[in-house]
Order: C-alpha cells, then structure tokens, then sequence
C-alpha cells in the first residue's frame, strides 16, 4: 500500500519513470498500480509509459481505466488534458527476453508460486551490473542458477512458525493459508542457500511473511538466513536505499 506516496518519499517525481516492471498479478503486487497510473497523468507531462507483466496485465489496466472513466473524461473536457488510455503501453511477457533498451536488458524466469502460474523472477542488467528480484516463489534451485553472480539478489522471505502463528489468527476467514505459505513462499533458511548457491553479491530480503507478527522482526529473519548465508546481508525496510 502506498506506492505511489512511496515513490515522492524517496526524493522522485511522478515525471522521473518511464518503465514499470511487474512480477505477478496478485494484490499485493498490482493493487495500487492504476492509482499511480492516474496520478502521474494528472500530474507530470505526457510520454509514453510502458508496463510489463505477465498474462492479464492490460485487462487489469483496462478495467482501472473503466472505473475511473467518469473523472477520466470529465477531466479531458474540464482540463483539456489527452486521454490517458494513450500515455500507458502494456506488453505481456513470458519466460525469456522481456526488454532491451540502451539502459537496460531484463530476462524473466517463471518461479513457483501457486495457485498462479506466471510469476516470474526478473533479472536487470545494466551499467555493468546486476540485478536479481526473486518475485513470490517455494524453494525454488532454479533460481540459484538464474542469479548466478548477480551484485544483488532481493528475495522474498518467510518465518515458518511466524507464519504458523499468523495464519492462526485468521484461520476464521482463511482456513487454507499455511497450505499456500508452504507451498508459494520461501523459508529463511532456503533464502539462504538460494544465494549461497548463486554466489550473489549482495542478498536483500524483502515481502516478509508475516510482517505484523510481534515475535518475529529483522533479527529473527535475519537470523534464519545466516544459517545458508555467510555473505553480505540486508534486512529491507521501507525506503531501504541498496549501493553496489
């Protein structure tokens, strides 16, 4: 929640992006995308914008764009601005070649992550480094080997019996979520041998499962990847800023 508010928190403006990269389409990953879509239009100059996901992405577009339609066009005729439908340019991708400019080269890398089937691990290279995202997945080796040698690898992380507890508490409305967290999401201590295999860099932890349980902060994630993990380390936090 927040991204677009996120974004300015981190000293940029909504003229500052032109690429949007999305691992997957579940909420927590896609929620606020068309809130950040509207405000950079009503916001910042009109460009081309392009956003890649996977299967699905330009229907979920299409039908933020629908939802607003009311202000979208009472917005065109009050405040003579272009139609939005024009600044945003949708690609859905697969497993493979994703984008190629002069800045940068993103390969993609389906993981696991049921029920979904495309979630994919995105990999950056540019400057002369680069840049792994796990996106959500299980333990997953192939992983290991997509990541080999990157500067950074950021990988989703999960605290077994921190999930227990939290999906405890929901069990009322959620009575199959410790089925899903065992199957879609990664232990610390497989974080660790993901990048201890893939000898990254850098490993940034980040998306913790849970991350409102009060017996489970940085030190207990931390501690559950330096059972794998020998090298460099970051706990994210919000507006977490990682160097080469």
């Amino acid at each position: 929640m927040g991204v677009t508010r996120q974004f300015v928190e981190a000293g940029y403006t909504l003229a500052d992006y032109d690429t949007i990269l999305l691992t997957h389409l579940h909420s927590d990953h896609c929620l606020e995308l068309g809130p950040l879509l509207h405000t950079t239009w009503v916001s910042s100059p009109m460009r081309k914008i392009e956003i890649f996901g996977p299967d699905g992405l330009q229907k979920h577009v299409d039908s933020f764009f629908s939802a607003m339609s009311f202000d979208i066009e009472m917005r065109i005729a009050d405040e003579r601005q272009q139609d939005p439908r024009d600044m945003f340019v949708c690609t859905e991708f697969g497993e493979g070649a994703v984008l190629k400019d002069d800045l940068v080269e993103v390969e993609a890398l389906r993981v696991v992550h049921p029920p979904l089937t495309d979630t994919f691990a995105l990999k950056i290279r540019g400057a002369g480094k680069t840049v792994v995202f796990s996106a959500d997945t299980c333990y997953f080796p192939p992983l290991a080997e997509f990541a080999r040698g990157a500067d950074v690898l950021v990988h989703e992380i999960m605290h077994r019996a921190g999930a227990e507890r939290m999906c405890e508490r929901l069990k009322a409305i959620k009575p199959n979520l410790m089925a899903h967290m065992i199957a879609a999401h990664t232990p610390g201590d497989d974080v660790g041998r993901i990048a201890t295999a893939a000898g990254v860099g850098h490993l940034v932890v980040q998306h913790f499962t849970p991350s409102d349980d009060p017996e489970t902060g940085p030190e207990e994630f931390a501690a559950l990847v330096r059972q794998t993990w020998d090298g460099p380390l970051t706990v994210g936090h919000d507006l977490a800023v990682i160097t080469f």
